[in-house]
Formats: structure tokens, sequence, C-alpha cells
């Protein structure tokens, strides 16, 4: 049974978390991975759940209800396969949420994991002085340190925090590419590059397919390279995919080891 329980709070989300509705203006809204995109497509969280779902190894943990290799994981993130994204969203959204801010507090006993935190500080106030004066010298103290915290990329403290930073419309790319070649496995992978619509650049030497035909030119020699330029394409979408299926099912995601 997983350690990990939800808080009757709302939680804050490094990236953007899913929405059903218009996204508050507060946040800038990710870009959308692909035309006509639902509100709860448009996170990476979303996209988390869905390569969890292409695991083959979690899916019998799934199917044997939490036993087997995958038990560990299945306790935090259950059965991804029982119900619709959103359903699972709102049973599990804490996995990827903040914990609650940390206020400034007296603190007269230090621990060793307190003193080695890198985001926090220990400060000396002299309590003679006036409150005011105290005020202004502790913000010219904080100042720079908190400029320089913003400056590093903002560490996550999360249950399972997002492993980097996410382009949304790739991870669906990679994934329409991985579906498509696992409902067709027969296919030429130049001919999966045109079932999940991967763009190449259809220019050879200055010239396309489409101006040879015009001028009535041989044109096979173009449309070969253009063909394996979409069969390197997928191949490189399917190795990215791969990896990133592999590693969701040890809990990080989107991590992949190469190219």
């Amino acid at each position: 049974m997983s350690k990990l329980k939800r808080e009757n709070r709302a939680y804050f989300f490094v990236y953007a978390p899913p929405l059903k509705g218009v996204r508050p203006s507060k946040r800038e809204a990710p870009q959308m991975p692909f035309r006509d995109a639902k509100p709860w497509q448009c996170s990476v969280y979303y996209y988390w759940w869905e390569y969890l779902r292409r695991h083959k190894g979690y899916r019998r943990t799934c199917e044997q209800g939490g036993k087997g290799r995958y038990a560990k994981l299945y306790a935090d993130f259950g059965d991804v396969h029982e119900s619709e994204f959103w359903e699972w969203w709102r049973r599990h959204d804490f996995l990827f949420g903040e914990p609650r801010t940390r206020h400034v507090e007296e603190v007269t006993n230090f621990s060793k994991q307190e003193l080695d935190d890198s985001n926090s500080v220990l400060i000396r106030v002299p309590l003679e002085n006036r409150l005011s004066h105290s005020t202004r010298q502790f913000k010219r103290v904080l100042a720079p340190l908190v400029k320089e915290t913003y400056r590093r990329k903002t560490v996550s403290r999360a249950p399972y925090p997002v492993a980097t930073k996410p382009v949304l419309s790739s991870l669906h790319q990679h994934l329409m590419v991985w579906d498509a070649k696992q409902a067709n496995p027969k296919m030429d992978d130049a001919d999966i590059a045109d079932l999940a619509k991967v763009y190449v650049n259809t220019v050879v030497n200055g010239e396309t397919v489409a101006s040879l035909k015009r001028l009535d030119l041989p044109f096979w020699d173009v449309e070969k390279v253009i063909r394996r330029r979409k069969q390197l394409s997928v191949q490189r979408h399917l190795r990215i995919a791969d990896q990133y299926i592999a590693n969701v099912a040890k809990g990080k995601f989107p991590l992949r080891d190469g190219r």
C-alpha cells in the first residue's frame, strides 16, 4: 500500500496541470500538443499517464491487481487502464504536487538535514534592534540569495517530479509514431511516417517531387531520399518513445538515455 496520501488542499504543480475548462490567466497556457487538443491534454501529466499505459510490464501488474514486478509503482499510480484520464487524475494529482509552502519560523535545534538544505539559509537576527531596522537588514541579506535561487533551475519537491522540461508536441508525436508501429508492425517505416503525419523536409537539392513532375523530369531519386528521411525520422521517434516508456515505469518522465 502506498505511503503517499492526498491532502485536502489545492496543490501547486511546477508545470501546467490538466484542466477541464479555461486555464486561469495567472498562468501561461502551454502550447497545444496537437490541433484541437482538449485542455486536459495540454499537460505533461496527461502524457505521463499515456506513456505509462504503453508499458507492457506495468499493464500486466494492473491485470494482476497490483501484484508483480511493478507492484511498488502500482501502489502509487494504481490501474491506469481502468478509467479515463480525468478520473485517474482526480485521485492521483498529488503525486506531482509540491509540498506545502514553508514559512519563516524560529528554530532552536538544527538537524544535519536542515543544515544541508540548499533551499534554506541560516540568519542571525539581533533581537535588541528595532523590527524596522532588522527588516531592512533582512531584505538586504536575502535579496541576492533569492535572486541567485531564481536563476537556478526550479527543483521540484513533488513525490514524482517531472524529469526534464517537456515539449508536449514532441511527446505527442513520439507516441503517435509508437502507436502506429504497434498497430502495423510489418508496415514500412516510411509509410508509418505518412500514417502518423510525421514532418520531414521534402526539398532535395532545391527540388521537390512536385516540381520535377511539372517539368516532366525524373523524380525517383528525390522520392528515394525523402522516403529515407521518413524512415530515419520514424526510427528516431520509436527509439525515444521506447526510452520514455521504459523510464516511466521507473517513476521518471520524460526521461531518455539518448536520441
